[in-house]
């Protein structure tokens, strides 16, 4: 049997694939342009060939597309890296657990919300996971654990970052949005509102300045550059039982 050496995958630059898409892109302008040409005008012959040039505009669309998707495991090694050093700055035991890594993104955006997750996950570290000590009080294992879970859900991709530490104080963030002047004390609001409150822009409830939080700066971004992205991004959170960051 002779050997097969064939080459099943090349690297390719990703300018050249941004140019591909721009040509594309174009292409299937035109190819609207065309179709709507053919049916105002009654050429014989006009029509089927209309047709047949949209087919090919669209699996070539499609095709290309596809080749830009990389599955969100490209982001996972630096996300590991940053638990481990992280935990062990803060003295925190942390298990890092990935589910469906191999959900797919392209590759721009995944580049792009590598700062956002890691913001996300520091927080989950730095606030939300408990010291050891805390934990054992609480009745919890002493070990935390941080779940970055990837879907598809309808033509959305959702990134969950999901922590088993203390969860949100929502009369606590309540009191600083007041003390902060972003409400008034008559506001009445819902958890899921109050918790949003974490994105404005200043907001932090930290009582000390660290390297990792407290300066002010922070989950506003967040929710810019998913903004940039057509994305939106959401908390859920449980007093005394965790933390879930959803990315849309």
């Amino acid at each position: 049997k002779k050997a097969d050496h064939s080459i099943s995958s090349i690297r390719v630059s990703s300018d050249k694939l941004d140019n591909l898409i721009n040509w594309v892109s174009e292409l299937v302008t035109i190819q609207a342009q065309l179709t709507l040409y053919a049916k105002e005008n009654s050429y014989e012959g006009l029509n089927p060939i209309a047709e047949e040039i949209e087919k090919i505009s669209r699996r070539l669309r499609d095709d290309v597309f596809s080749i830009r998707l990389i599955p969100i495991a490209n982001m996972v090694t630096r996300f590991q890296r940053l638990v481990r050093e992280l935990s062990n700055d803060l003295g925190k035991e942390v298990d890092f657990i990935t589910k469906g890594t191999e959900t797919e993104l392209d590759k721009n955006i995944i580049e792009m919300l590598v700062d956002p997750v890691m913001h996300i996950i520091r927080n989950s570290l730095d606030h939300g996971i408990e010291t050891q000590e805390e934990r054992l009080k609480k009745g919890k294992s002493p070990k935390g654990a941080i779940t970055m879970n990837a879907y598809y859900s309808g033509t959305f991709v959702y990134i969950q970052i999901i922590d088993n530490g203390k969860g949100l104080d929502s009369e606590a963030i309540r009191k600083k949005a007041i003390e902060k002047e972003l409400i008034i004390p008559e506001t009445e609001l819902t958890e899921n509102e109050i918790y949003d409150l974490v994105f404005t822009s200043g907001f932090s409830t930290a009582k000390t300045v660290t390297n990792l939080s407290g300066r002010g700066v922070g989950m506003d971004v967040v929710k810019q550059k998913i903004a940039e992205l057509r994305g939106d991004v959401e908390i859920s959170s449980k007093l005394g039982v965790g933390t879930t960051v959803t990315i849309k």
